[in-house]
């Protein structure tokens, strides 16, 4: 495997050494051959859209589903373009600007932590730069900030992903806050005494069984969601925030911390996700292809794991 993965690596890295433009360029061709070619997800996407878009005529969902293709092109580029940049790359590119910096502060001076809650919204692989489009704000750096995220069906595309998404950092092999979903819980109960930022993508259908999953209302439907990250939060006390990822005119993304509560056991799971919902609902009218459409975010419900929010 090892071989493998240095072969897979190497390659990623020699295509992503080409200008980010010629990425953008050639992601035009990437979303052509996905959407007309292999004809991916066609039917997920158009059902999706269709369903979360219920006022939108047959010509408007057909040119969204045309807008999330050239999407999803430009997340592999930039995903690809990501993988072999390092940290003056990334500042000179301005790829990822954060904003609600001083809000996210001041949640976190004021609780024994954050748990930051996003969504497959914009492209979430660029995150492994934090420490980059920070800059000089000392408040947030590798010793804090945790990366949940969910280990790979491939052993081998899980070490691959691991080695691009990190790739940026000052110190990766150092790097102890990229925690797989299973192991988060203990690795918060170990270090609840530590300060930390933990961010967590919600991907809604729960991919772990469970019995008490919550029924919430997401893009005019009813929707089973995950509230691990919620449940965590509420029993450490944590603080939320709800990172929006918008696209910017040009390329790139602005990340923005909206403070959702400063005690998360004050509010209850149920209320944090709902309003998790709401407020991406409110990023996907405003900017509807810039979801990952394509995976199957409403799949049949088992009333037996639901519990109404």
């Amino acid at each position: 495997m090892k071989v493998a993965k240095a072969l897979v690596v190497f390659l990623m890295r020699l295509f992503a050494q080409l200008p980010l433009k010629v990425h953008y360029a050639l992601s035009r061709a990437v979303a052509w051959f996905a959407e007309k070619i292999l004809r991916y997800r066609r039917s997920e996407v158009t059902a999706n859209l269709a369903r979360s878009f219920p006022d939108k005529d047959y010509s408007e969902l057909k040119r969204l589903s045309h807008g999330f293709y050239l999407h999803l092109g430009r997340i592999i580029a930039e995903t690809v373009w990501f993988s072999g940049s390092n940290s003056r790359r990334l500042r000179r590119s301005g790829i990822v600007r954060f904003e609600g910096l001083d809000e996210l502060g001041a949640l976190y001076e004021s609780s024994p932590g954050v748990m930051v809650l996003m969504s497959h919204e914009g492209n979430w692989e660029l995150y492994g730069g934090f420490e980059t489009y920070l800059g000089d704000n000392t408040l947030f750096d590798a010793s804090n900030v945790v990366i949940v995220y969910l280990r790979q069906s491939s052993a081998l595309w899980d070490s691959v992903m691991r080695t691009c998404r990190l790739g940026p950092m000052k110190d990766p092999a150092s790097f102890e806050g990229y925690v797989e979903a299973r192991n988060v819980l203990r690795y918060a109960l170990e270090r609840r005494s530590e300060k930390k930022v933990y961010n967590f993508i919600i991907d809604q259908y729960p991919y772990f069984p469970a019995k008490n999953h919550l029924h919430v209302n997401f893009m005019n439907q009813d929707t089973l969601t995950m509230k691990g990250a919620a449940d965590l939060a509420c029993k450490l006390g944590l603080a939320v925030c709800y990172l929006s990822v918008q696209e910017k005119e040009g390329g790139g993304y602005v990340y923005k911390y909206v403070p959702m509560c400063p005690d998360a056991s004050a509010l209850g799971s149920a209320a944090i996700m709902q309003r998790f919902y709401d407020l991406l609902a409110s990023d996907l009218e405003a900017q509807p292809w810039n979801y990952l459409w394509s995976h199957r975010r409403w799949k049949v419900l088992n009333t037996s794991q639901v519990s109404q929010a």
